[in-house]
């Protein structure tokens, strides 16, 4: 993010560039009519599951906002880059389950 004044400017100080794991959550301020490039590079897929004895070969990525809830979410297996345009201003989580992920949003 080094040199993209556009994030800074879009995020405050904060940005998202950052690795989030079950359990844990990243959180941004953005305003309607945003456009965002999501960027997720999966790190490790949680092992199987003892009781359920399922396997998974991906994690599942959600971006909500705070008060309204799901915008997108995905399952992903590798790596993956979307955009999104976000629809009220306001704070944004970022939710992933199922194992780690390193996640970027920028400005699109």
């Amino acid at each position: 993010m080094a040199g993209c004044s556009e994030v800074t400017d879009l995020f405050g100080d904060e940005g998202i560039d950052t690795t989030v794991q079950d359990e844990d959550t990243a959180t941004f301020s953005a305003d309607a009519g945003d456009e965002l490039t999501v960027t997720v590079d999966v790190e490790e897929v949680a092992e199987v599951d003892a009781e359920t004895n399922v396997e998974s070969d991906s994690i599942s990525f959600r971006l909500d906002h705070a008060d309204n809830g799901p915008i997108e979410t995905r399952s992903i297996s590798d790596s993956e880059t979307f955009d999104v345009t976000i629809g009220e201003d306001g704070q944004h989580i970022v939710i992933v389950t199922n194992g780690v992920a390193h996640v970027t949003i920028e400005a699109a």
